[in-house]
């Protein structure tokens, strides 16, 4: 998880970059922290899509909530039928939970994205300062940005964990 780190403290330097920069240079390290935070979030998820299947690395960012809602919902949600079938608890509980968990993927890799869209082609639309410390862009607080990591690197590690379960 090298890389995803790396980019997580990078993110987390531009971030503290920014509350001590000038007035004239704070914007641009804000703007560069949630590249960086969505970069870690990411990479992780890359990771993950090419442990389950070595193409899905390759798709476009704006794909990958696309397979998660699509083609990973739909196959874990066809491995729970097949769960129900057996009477398989323990793996119903399992799937549902992960499938709960690719629903909170979706959900941060979208936000994350359109936060990293707007830090890098809309310049206009201002970074808010609110106190000393913390910031906001297009509604994301610095800090929600800074916790989407650990909470990627949950939620993948428990899709990849069922995914090579029922793929042994």
């Amino acid at each position: 998880m090298y890389k995803e780190e790396s980019m997580q403290r990078v993110a987390y330097h531009l971030q503290t970059k920014a509350i001590g920069a000038s007035e004239a240079e704070r914007d641009a390290f804000a703007r560069s922290a949630y590249n960086r935070y969505y970069y870690s979030v990411f990479l992780r998820c890359r990771k993950m899509m090419h442990e389950m299947n070595t193409q899905w690395s390759s798709l476009p960012h704006a794909s990958y909530p696309e397979v998660l809602n699509g083609k990973i919902d739909k196959f874990f949600n066809s491995e729970l039928k097949r769960a129900r079938k057996q009477e398989d608890g323990q793996m119903q509980k399992e799937i549902e939970s992960t499938r709960r968990a690719v629903k909170a993927l979706v959900k941060i890799i979208t936000n994350a994205n359109a936060g990293r869209v707007v830090a890098d082609y809309e310049p206009d639309q201002p970074v808010d300062f609110t106190s000393a410390d913390r910031f906001s862009l297009n509604s994301i607080e610095v800090t929600e940005a800074h916790a989407w990591a650990g909470q990627v690197n949950i939620l993948c590690n428990t899709v990849a964990t069922t995914w090579k379960k029922i793929n042994v």
